[in-house]
């Protein structure tokens, strides 16, 4: 089968804890799409009853440290006033490799279920679909990427993160044609532009959060309400965008509608690139 015309779509799903947002993945199966989720967080067992050829993970802990690298920095703190501990040089950085990890992983996927790599996911054809749950593992890879250890981080610091974050989603959202799926908290931040408080992916800072939905074709609230979870795309005080679902609330959680109304814009299943 021919190259799609289009590239998958990339979907920024947000919503606390609990909405059902790893167990959505399962639906992309059904639409002839193989997930590769790369998980920052525990919780993936929730699939784990899906066949290691149908749904491949890797999981790479948001900061793995050692006992004396904590107690080192702990110490320092202790010792130090504020205005030092923030202008300590090391803190540790060395040990925290977990985001350079991460883009290793997206440049050549290994599958820690099978064993076997996959390759970059920028080289993926629209038969497969990868999947970063979540963003708040990959907001504590960045931040301690760029401070180490340090319990503070002055505002360059806080630039340079944010960056990297930004850079890391425009790539995956801009030189992908697979479907790229982020999982994301939600969290309250102040709208800058249009005044006011909305519902956003929780992420680094203030600014970063309300220039996310640009990047996304599809910006969707997932909702637990007593024992019921769905989908919206409309819902007050919440940043959300559609271009594949419909305007409704109450939805599903399902990724078929959305990979459906994709394909009636011209997007083709195929391994091709």
């Amino acid at each position: 089968m021919a190259r799609s015309p289009l590239p998958g779509p990339n979907i920024l799903l947000i919503g606390a804890s609990g909405a059902g947002k790893t167990t959505s993945i399962k639906t992309l199966i059904a639409q002839g799409i193989t997930p590769f989720c790369l998980f920052t967080e525990p919780g993936f067992e929730v699939l784990g009853d899906i066949p290691a050829d149908k749904l491949h993970w890797q999981y790479i802990r948001p900061a793995n440290v050692e006992w004396a690298s904590l107690i080192d920095v702990a110490s320092k703190v202790t010792a130090l006033q504020h205005d030092a501990v923030t202008a300590l040089k090391d803190a540790g950085k060395g040990k925290y490799t977990q985001f350079v990890d991460l883009l290793r992983g997206l440049n050549n996927f290994k599958c820690d279920r099978d064993g076997k790599e996959y390759g970059d996911v920028c080289k993926w054809g629209t038969d497969r679909a990868i999947v970063l749950d979540s963003l708040s593992g990959v907001n504590i890879m960045v931040m301690r990427h760029v401070i180490g250890g340090k319990p503070t981080a002055h505002q360059g610091e806080w630039g340079s993160a944010m960056n990297s974050l930004e850079n890391l989603i425009q790539k995956l959202c801009t030189d992908t044609h697979c479907t790229f799926v982020l999982m994301a908290h939600a969290e309250r931040e102040v709208d800058e532009v249009q005044g006011g408080s909305k519902l956003m992916a929780s992420t680094l800072g203030k600014k970063l959060a309300p220039k996310l939905p640009r990047f996304f074709s599809d910006v969707i609230l997932a909702k637990k309400e007593g024992a019921k979870f769905s989908w919206t795309t409309i819902e007050a005080g919440a940043d959300l965008k559609n271009r594949n679902l419909p305007l409704a609330e109450g939805q599903q959680p399902d990724f078929g509608p959305l990979i459906t109304n994709w394909k009636k814009q011209g997007g083709i299943i195929t391994s091709d690139v």
